[in-house]
C-alpha cells in the first residue's frame, strides 16, 4: 500500500489523503513530453520537436517513483508578512508511466495561502526498483539512410530532480490544485552527437543505452536527466493532455 505522509511544521498533520475543510487538494503528475524529435537536439531549451532525416522516437517510458517532496513558504492571504515552512512528503513507491497523462499521485492537502517559492523533488531508488530498471525509455533511432534501430536507455541506479515555481497563490475557491513536472524527451537527448549514435554498440541490434553499456550517451542523459525540469500549475479541475 502506498503511504501517505503530510504535515505542516506549524505543527499541523493530516494523515488522511483527503483535503480539509477549506484546503485544496493538491495532485502531481509527472509526464514526459515531445516523444518524436530530429536528432541532433540543441542544447538550447527547446519545448517543441518536428521529425527531420535523423529522428528518435520513444514509444515507452517508465520511472519507479520511490518518494514526492514538496517544500514551499506559506504566507497569509491577508498581510503577506507572516510565513510558515511548509513540507510535504509522498511515498511509494509506485511505477509511473510517463506518456500516461492521467497519473496522480500525492494528494495532498493544501491550506489557501500565497506560496513562495514551492519546490518538488522526485526521487527514484535502486532498492524500490527489484529487477526492474529505475528509468526506462525504449523507442527508435532512425537514420538518414532509412536504417530503423531500436534505442534502449535502463538506468540502474538513484534517480533524483526537481522543479520551482515562485510566487503560487491558492484561494478558498480552488478545491483541486494540480502540478505537472515536464520531462522534455528530446531535451534528455541535448549534447549527444549523430556520430556517437551512429558509432554506438548494439547489443542484438539495439542501442542499449546503461552504465555498462554506450557510457559516454549514458553519463550525457544522465547529467540531463537531473537537471531542473519544468513545471505548469492549474487550479479547479485536473488537466489531461497539456503540453
Amino acid at each position: 500500500m502506498i503511504a501517505l505522509a503530510l504535515g505542516f511544521s506549524a505543527c499541523q498533520k493530516n494523515n488522511s489523503g483527503s483535503p480539509a475543510s477549506g484546503s485544496s487538494a493538491l495532485g502531481v503528475r509527472i509526464q514526459a513530453f515531445n516523444k518524436s524529435f530530429s536528432m541532433p537536439v540543441s542544447a538550447v531549451g527547446l519545448k517543441s520537436a518536428s521529425l527531420a532525416k535523423d529522428s528518435m522516437k520513444w514509444d515507452s517510458a517508465r520511472m519507479i517513483v520511490s518518494s514526492l517532496n514538496f517544500e514551499a513558504s506559506l504566507k497569509k492571504l491577508k498581510s503577506h508578512h507572516d510565513s510558515i515552512s511548509v513540507s510535504y512528503k509522498w511515498n511509494g513507491p509506485t511505477e509511473i508511466n510517463l506518456l500516461d497523462s492521467n497519473i496522480t499521485i500525492g494528494n495532498f492537502s493544501l491550506q489557501p495561502g500565497f506560496y513562495d517559492e514551492i519546490e518538488l523533488r522526485v526521487d527514484g531508488l535502486k532498492g524500490d526498483a527489484g529487477t526492474k530498471p529505475v528509468f526506462y525509455l525504449h523507442g527508435i533511432y532512425s537514420k538518414s539512410d532509412t536504417a530503423n534501430i531500436p534505442v534502449v536507455v535502463r538506468v540502474n541506479e538513484n534517480v533524483m530532480f526537481k522543479t520551482e515555481k515562485d510566487s503560487v497563490e491558492i484561494t478558498a475557491a480552488d478545491p483541486v490544485f494540480s502540478s505537472v513536472i515536464q520531462l522534455y524527451l528530446d531535451q534528455l537527448m541535448s549534447d549527444i552527437q549523430l556520430s556517437a549514435l551512429n558509432k554506438a554498440t548494439l547489443t542484438n541490434g539495439t542501442i542499449v543505452i546503461s552504465a555498462n553499456s554506450n557510457k559516454e550517451i549514458y553519463r550525457i542523459i544522465m547529467r540531463n536527466l537531473g537537471k531542473n525540469h519544468h513545471a505548469r500549475h492549474f487550479r479547479g479541475h485536473w488537466m489531461n493532455g497539456m503540453h
